[in-house]
């Protein structure tokens, strides 16, 4: 049922909102030009209709088409793609030359396999990730995009779900063609990077999606990622040994295992040199700690996913969009 009218003084028709008085009185607290009534409180009422469907399957529908809208936008992003192409094409270089191998082509294939990925899958999921808040900001579409029936941290969920699709085509990509051409043998042994590598693809997009989230303006984003690109892949394990060379020798191995695994980066060449050189080959490099069970391996791996992500929709939900 609408509001109700009557006739006011000198005969005029008169619109009553729902609390009983006009919402063309300025006066009255609930006032709104337009869009609807406003509560004394201060917050939008959307009307029957809508209130009664945001938070149900409308809601799941504007999620589902946010996710979408996201993986195709990626997929369209020249930078993804061309960094995309790059891992796949040397991707492609190192399964051809482990296949033309005499040695286990496995054994071979697989430690440099690693190396690439650890090096140009994080760069991937930095690109894919850096402009996701701050793009919107600075579209001036921010505003528009939360105000959709969804929650904040919604948005959030939705553009990391949506991007992740994205990082997943890539990675598939990229390992795909080298497990096509290596031989049947060596191929098995390589898909079990698939999911390592998927990981430590997740944890940086993770972590780009917080740095979007903190800037102000796509440069300032874009430089942040490449110096925590540098930091986190080249220049960590140098500060490690830094460190090890400071101290002639004076860490305990087990604290240098825990830094070497703290980096997501440096978890997963650790991880993935045990599965194809034998949980040996970290003494031959002088450290005797090895990686850690598999529920502390689980664990980290949660952490570098989950703690960015949640941090970017807090930080999204009580900062001003402006």
């Amino acid at each position: 049922m609408g509001p109700r009218t009557h006739r006011g003084d000198g005969g005029q028709s008169s619109r009553r909102g729902p609390l009983g008085r006009d919402p063309r009185d300025r006066r009255y607290p609930g006032w709104l030009s337009r869009g609807g009534f406003r509560y004394p409180s201060g917050r939008a009422n959307p009307g029957p209709g809508l209130r009664s469907t945001s938070g149900g399957r409308l809601m799941g529908r504007v999620g589902r088409a946010l996710i979408w809208h996201e993986f195709v936008e990626r997929t369209r992003d020249r930078w993804v793609l061309v960094v995309s192409m790059l891992f796949a094409l040397l991707a492609l270089g190192v399964g051809l030359y482990g296949s033309g191998a005499e040695t286990d082509a496995a054994r071979l294939t697989g430690p440099s396999l690693v190396t690439l990925a650890s090096m140009l899958v994080p760069l991937v999921a930095l690109v894919l990730s850096h402009d996701a808040i701050v793009g919107e900001r600075e579209r001036n579409t921010l505003g528009l995009l939360l105000s959709l029936p969804v929650g904040r941290h919604e948005v959030v969920f939705a553009k990391f779900i949506g991007r992740s699709l994205a990082l997943t085509l890539a990675i598939g990509l990229g390992l795909g063609t080298a497990i096509a051409v290596s031989e049947s043998g060596s191929s098995r042994a390589l898909i079990a990077l698939v999911g390592p590598t998927l990981l430590l693809g997740l944890a940086f997009l993770s972590i780009g999606l917080l740095i979007s989230t903190c800037t102000r303006q796509r440069s300032t984003a874009t430089s942040a990622v490449v110096v925590v690109w540098f930091l986190l892949v080249f220049f960590y394990d140098l500060g490690i040994l830094g460190l090890l060379i400071a101290t002639d020798g004076g860490l305990s191995q087990s604290l240098v295992g825990g830094l070497v695994v703290a980096n997501p980066a440096g978890l997963y060449r650790v991880q993935m040199m045990e599965a194809f050189a034998g949980p040996d080959f970290l003494e031959e490099m002088g450290i005797r700690a090895g990686l850690p069970g598999g529920g502390a391996v689980a664990f980290l791996w949660g952490a570098w996913l989950i703690l960015p992500a949640t941090l970017s929709g807090l930080l999204l939900r009580y900062r001003k969009i402006a």
